[in-house]
């Protein structure tokens, strides 16, 4: 593959599906980083409303696993503060990917838990 064939072709879609699929961590996406001008144009950028999660491509066995150590260290650490008499601080584990299953789930028992309240007089609201 030639990307400057590409480039003279005008192969643009097939340019950014390739952009797309670069790792987080590549030399493009440092590149991008350290550019004021990309800096400034994604500082402008509205900021989400969900909260970052890592792609499911790249969330392999060895990011499963260290995601685990991390949420043991921290859990270790509240141990360590409470045994000593202290209050330890809230932690959150570091999130994993969130896929469309997951979001599917979430619906399917909200909507579980609508008709199982609705048995009792409440509605929706009530939750």
């Amino acid at each position: 593959m030639d990307l400057a064939e590409w480039y003279a072709a005008g192969r643009w879609v097939g340019l950014l599906d390739l952009i797309d699929m670069l790792p987080a961590a590549c030399r493009l996406n440092e590149a991008i980083a350290n550019d004021p001008e990309a800096a400034e144009a994604i500082a402008a950028m509205p900021q989400l409303e969900e909260e970052w999660a890592p792609r499911t491509s790249e969330f392999d066995l060895h990011a499963k696993i260290l995601r685990e150590i991390v949420h043991e260290l921290k859990q270790n650490r509240q141990a360590t503060i409470a045994a000593a008499g202290g209050k330890p601080p809230a932690e959150s584990p570091f999130p994993a990917p969130r896929t469309e299953i997951d979001k599917a789930i979430e619906r399917a028992e909200r909507t579980w838990t609508q008709d199982f309240i609705q048995q009792f007089g409440f509605d929706a609201t009530d939750i």
